[in-house]
């Protein structure tokens, strides 16, 4: 079965947490707790065999590993282990509606995140201002992404028509696929790949269901079928010249509407024009390549195009693209009346701490004073007397 789009869940490992240990336990001096280790990242790699997304389909979630808890004497916690999902050339990692990644080079990597961070010992935190910490932090929890992934078969060359223009029998001969052939509406419903036999494994060429008008706003298997032209090099429009209800002009302008309209890129995609099905006819049509796929005429002709074409195409219209940073915000603050509610990874600092409550509380409140987050709360209006809350922490704001 091809599979060419998949929705995913994929989360990072969470950080693993510090510990809190002392030398001397009486006395609570001399700290030696380790620090956690760190969760483990998503990482998508290419992998250049791979020929489409049916690898991964039964899996609907996906998790890293978490890091593991410091200990005492100075013993850190283990790193979790990165989620490494391999995707085909031509794959799109799509977040919120947006590219994030464009995955095209064999062995690139796009990280979408590094995961959670660790969370330090009472021995990493030991300063003078405070010389024998009561307390640890807490590892960053992990985080979920729901993203789609998208396949765009990587071919040199695409042949596209309309319905029984003669598409699986052209790629039959000029290859070693076995197409299946039939007289209906839909002779393909999932591409067809082959590699042309005269030129050994160089070409590598697909053949798609055929298009109907209106295929780029979803008619038939429209958009699943134009979505496979993206990450080609050459497209040949296969013409059939026996239709009644659409003669060869026809075709061609509704395969150059329905691909520009699906994407205005695709018109930079060089193009072949041939006539099939040129026997039943026994006419040849001036300025295109006659051929008859099923009596194997011209067949020649028609590779010799190819191969020169693509002797002088370079590069495919798209390649590789990798957004750096995904926009997550170091905090965000809601005002509702006089409360002033805080979020994100900075809030998560200030007070993700375990240990002596005395101990945390004083931390929590010199880490808050400290941080950008006392500006931007005055920056919003707030007043003494006005309740901050910090996750689940509420306090009256004091200057």
């Amino acid at each position: 079965m091809f599979v060419d789009q998949i929705n995913l869940t994929v989360s990072t490992g969470s950080g693993g947490s510090g510990a809190i240990s002392f030398k001397n336990t009486q006395s609570k001096s001399s700290p030696t707790g380790g620090s956690g280790g760190s969760g483990g990242g998503i990482k998508f790699k290419v992998n250049d065999k791979l020929g489409d997304l049916s690898h991964i389909i039964t899996e609907n979630s996906l998790k890293a590993t978490n890091g593991g808890d410091g200990n005492k004497n100075f013993q850190n916690g283990k790193n979790g282990e990165d989620l490494i999902i391999e995707l085909p050339q031509g794959t799109m990692i799509i977040l919120n509606d947006q590219t994030i990644a464009d995955m095209h080079e064999n062995n690139s990597e796009y990280i979408l995140d590094k995961g959670g961070k660790p969370g330090a010992g009472n021995f990493s935190l030991a300063s003078s201002r405070v010389p024998n910490p009561e307390f640890a932090e807490r590892g960053q929890k992990k985080k979920s992404y729901k993203i789609k992934l998208s396949y765009s078969i990587y071919s040199d060359v695409v042949i596209l028509g309309i319905p029984n223009a003669g598409k699986s029998t052209l790629i039959t001969k000029l290859t070693n696929s076995n197409a299946k052939i039939g007289s209906y509406e839909f002779t393909t419903t999932s591409p067809n790949l082959g590699v042309i036999k005269e030129v050994g494994n160089q070409i590598k060429i697909c053949d798609l269901p055929g298009l109907i008008s209106g295929a780029s706003e979803g008619v038939g298997l429209g958009k699943k079928i134009l979505r496979q032209i993206r990450n080609t090099k050459l497209i040949i429009y296969l013409l059939d010249p026996t239709r009644q209800d659409l003669n060869i002009e026809d075709q061609k302008n509704i395969l150059d509407k329905e691909i520009e309209n699906y994407d205005k890129n695709y018109v930079n995609i060089k193009k072949i024009i041939v006539v099939n099905k040129i026997d039943s006819i026994n006419e040849k049509i001036k300025g295109y390549i006659n051929i008859s796929a099923k009596n194997n005429i011209n067949l020649d002709v028609l590779v010799e195009e190819i191969t020169n074409s693509l002797k002088n195409i370079q590069n495919r219209q798209y390649s590789d693209f990798q957004k750096i940073s995904l926009g997550n915000y170091n905090y965000q603050i809601e005002k509702i009346d006089n409360q002033f509610n805080c979020s994100g990874e900075v809030v998560d600092f200030i007070v993700g701490l375990i240990g002596n409550i005395d101990s945390i509380n004083q931390e929590i409140f010199y880490r808050f004073e400290n941080s950008s987050l006392v500006d931007e709360l005055k920056s919003k209006g707030i007043k003494n007397g006005d309740v901050v809350k910090l996750n689940n922490l509420e306090f009256e704001f004091h200057v």
